[in-house]
């Protein structure tokens, strides 16, 4: 066995299409050739790169209708009775050209081994899954949003693009010494995005923390943290009409209690 005839037994390995005999023969070969085991693993690498990338599809609602009907009109054989051979095609002979020179015709039979067309089948047919996988494959990730797999977007930035959308979408800008705090918010998503833009940076060892207040009641959405600008950006989901943001400056880490230790360096109304 040449090389080239074992790569196409280790390409139909890695996708269990081989018969026994074709398993004996591999495993013969590559113990005669250790070095071709690089063969078999760039292979099962191959396969088990397809088989983690491609998502799980749900199957067609007509799918499993179309199984069953398809059982149902495909000829079955009762059990314990196996169907009758067909007789073997006797080997037709079949006639070359004529070559300039020759009297008569020569006739060359050339029977066709049934075992050896199979075993070329099967080899055939492992390439072309292993191909048709690929495809698949290739076909998924073409269709995929490129925007979506290089950089995704923050849901900060999709939650803005939601509210200054909505027909009801509104906004208010108040001074925070020369820096400014702006709240945009839309009663029909119930989402506000609050964000800064120069806004100095906390003392040391504090942080910024943005408070969700609704009546009398603060709700922490976490700390705030500026870029090299002073500008940054919180999500407020669940946003109702009359709530409030407001900004605390809290030990490192935000407030330990769970509520504002501090009075607000900023308060945005939405009414």
């Amino acid at each position: 066995m040449n090389e080239q005839q074992f790569r196409e037994l280790s390409a139909a390995r890695a996708l269990h299409a081989l018969s026994p005999e074709e398993e004996q023969s591999f495993s013969e070969a590559l113990a005669a050739h250790p070095e071709w085991l690089e063969v078999v693993d760039e292979d099962r690498e191959t396969v088990g790169a397809i088989a983690v990338s491609t998502p799980e599809v749900a199957p067609p609602a007509g799918a499993r209708a179309a199984i069953l009907d398809l059982i149902a009109r495909s000829p079955q054989f009762e059990a314990g009775h196996e169907p009758e051979p067909r007789a073997e095609a006797t080997p037709t002979p079949r006639t070359t050209p004529a070559r300039p020179g020759d009297l008569v015709p020569e006739l060359i039979e050339e029977p066709d081994d049934p075992e050896l067309a199979f075993k070329r089948s099967r080899r055939k047919a492992a390439w072309f899954g292993l191909a048709a996988s690929v495809a698949v494959l290739l076909a998924i990730a073409l269709a995929l949003p490129m925007g979506g797999i290089v950089a995704p977007q923050d849901p900060v930035s999709v939650a803005l693009q939601q509210v200054e959308s909505a027909p009801d979408s509104q906004s208010t800008t108040v001074s925070v010494g020369s820096a400014e705090a702006t709240l945009h918010w839309s009663d029909s998503t119930q989402q506000a995005v609050f964000m800064t833009d120069g806004m100095e940076a906390a003392p040391e060892n504090h942080d910024y923390e943005v408070w969700l207040v609704r009546g009398d009641q603060p709700i922490s959405l976490g700390v705030m943290h500026a870029d090299a600008n002073g500008g940054a950006a919180v999500l407020a989901e669940g946003f109702t009409p009359g709530d409030a943001l407001a900004v605390t400056v809290e030990d490192r880490g935000g407030s330990p209690t769970g509520a504002p230790t501090t009075d607000p360096i900023v308060v945005v109304a939405s009414a």
